[in-house]
């Protein structure tokens, strides 16, 4: 598997809409990854293209999608963060209004 691969998303080009799109090299490295993505559950490799992986999935998972664990935690801070500083800003416009008046 060489890097020299090419292996891209054909939607930038009108005729190669919805598909993946690759020289010879880039289809047999991702044929490659698929079959090992098979056998354990996924591969990483610098050998993709545009790509960086291929994953197998139950499909149950397609009928339902759920972020990870680690997803909504992050989301739940990034909540907590934003409340926070719009918390700052109500404080430090109140001040500088009782300042001021």
């Amino acid at each position: 598997m060489t890097d020299e691969a090419k292996l891209k998303d054909g939607g930038e080009w009108v005729d190669h809409e919805d598909c993946i799109i690759g020289d010879k090299q880039g289809i047999e490295n991702l044929k490659k990854a698929c079959e090992v993505a098979l056998e354990k559950g996924e591969y990483f490799g610098n050998d993709l293209g545009d790509y960086v992986g291929v994953k197998a999935l139950e499909s149950s998972w397609f009928k339902d999608p759920q972020d990870s664990k680690s997803t909504r935690l992050a989301n739940g801070f990034l909540a907590i963060l934003l409340i926070f500083i719009v918390l700052l800003v109500l404080i430090g416009g109140y001040t500088l209004f009782s300042w001021l008046f």
